[in-house]
């Protein structure tokens, strides 16, 4: 009765109710939304043609794009390189005491999640997601009540950028500017359900039923390794976090060399456990099979980004300024021009 009542709670969720597909229907939006993507872009380099300098750079750009528009699959590879990089910025942030041990977990978990979730309405010819990154990481600390000071989150960052470039990059603004962009994106709700929590939950229930309690918290501490990995997948969208958190028991157990089948099959019917072994061999093959992508991968699809950017949405673009100086032209009406 515990578990069904756990289980009606979760389908109560925002992320149960909105945040839920099918790998095939994931597969179908992103590609929609490439697809509009591409047409932005197309659009965007034809309206930047008529504010040309004359040049006859406009044909060459158009016929660059073209050429290197990305695909679904590159702009979530793109994207995964990103949050590979949130892994690291959580440490940094450990290491300047600017977030609790205790936080780290699922600051880094709801970064992640909301980048997952923003590229799920919009694309990277747009918004590129090293920007995208570090606003839903900021946003993050907020939601999980580690909230940093803008100035002492950029600190670290450009402290980092002046060793390797000789010069800081990313401004405040860079990020606040972004933030109600992306919340609009993730429709405004920001509770997000990690598997951390479940795994906890797991550990503390199977002492009950495993005597070796000190291979057992091995297990557990192993599980998290598996939980961070299962970020970087679709399986936020497939699957319960409580059934990813059992996942990555399983797969930490195996490493451990523990079995824990016997508590499993004491605390769920038979009837249930063998449509719960469906899902959790899933899990465990997709978080096994996922690999990360290569810096050097990354960068050749960022240099393919550079030449298919939407022009619209990149300051540095001719029809960016041209739009952005119309916004900052004073009000003139009707009557004051006679």
């Amino acid at each position: 009765m515990a578990t069904t009542h756990k289980l009606q709670l979760y389908q109560q969720t925002s992320q149960y109710r909105d945040w839920r597909f099918t790998p095939e229907t994931l597969a179908q939006q992103r590609a929609a939304n490439n697809k509009q993507g591409i047409e932005r872009v197309l659009q965007g380099l034809r309206e930047e043609a008529q504010v040309d300098d004359g040049s006859g750079t406009s044909e060459t750009r158009i016929a660059e794009a073209t050429k290197n528009l990305l695909t679904p699959e590159e702009e979530v590879e793109l994207i995964d390189y990103y949050l590979q990089t949130i892994l690291t910025y959580t440490r940094i942030y450990r290491k300047e005491n600017l977030l609790k041990p205790d936080a780290a977990n699922n600051v880094k978990a709801t970064a992640i999640n909301f980048v997952k979730r923003f590229y799920l309405h919009n694309v990277v010819f747009d918004y590129p997601p090293k920007t995208i990154m570090l606003t839903c990481f900021y946003l993050a600390t907020k939601v999980e009540n580690s909230f940093v000071k803008i100035d002492d989150f950029i600190r670290p960052l450009t402290t980092a950028e002046i060793k390797r470039n000789g010069k800081a990059q990313t401004k405040n603004e860079d990020i606040l500017d972004l933030e109600f962009v992306v919340i609009q994106s993730l429709q405004f709700e920001l509770a997000v359900h990690h598997p951390y929590r479940p795994a906890y939950g797991f550990y503390l229930d199977m002492q009950a039923y495993i005597d070796n309690k000190a291979l057992l918290k091995e297990v557990y501490e192993r599980t998290h390794h598996y939980i961070d990995l299962s970020l970087h997948t679709d399986l936020v969208f497939l699957y319960q976090p409580s059934q990813i958190a059992l996942g990555a028991f399983k797969l930490a157990a195996k490493d451990k060399d523990l079995d824990i089948d016997p508590y499993l099959t004491k605390c769920f019917e038979a009837r249930l456990l063998e449509t719960l072994y469906t899902i959790l061999d899933d899990i465990q093959e997709i978080i096994s099979n996922h690999k990360p992508i290569t810096i050097d991968k990354a960068r050749e699809i960022d240099r393919k980004l550079i030449l298919c950017r939407n022009p619209e949405k990149n300051p540095s673009s001719k029809l960016y300024k041209k739009n952005a100086a119309k916004q900052d032209a004073p009000y003139v009406s009707d009557s004051d021009s006679d």
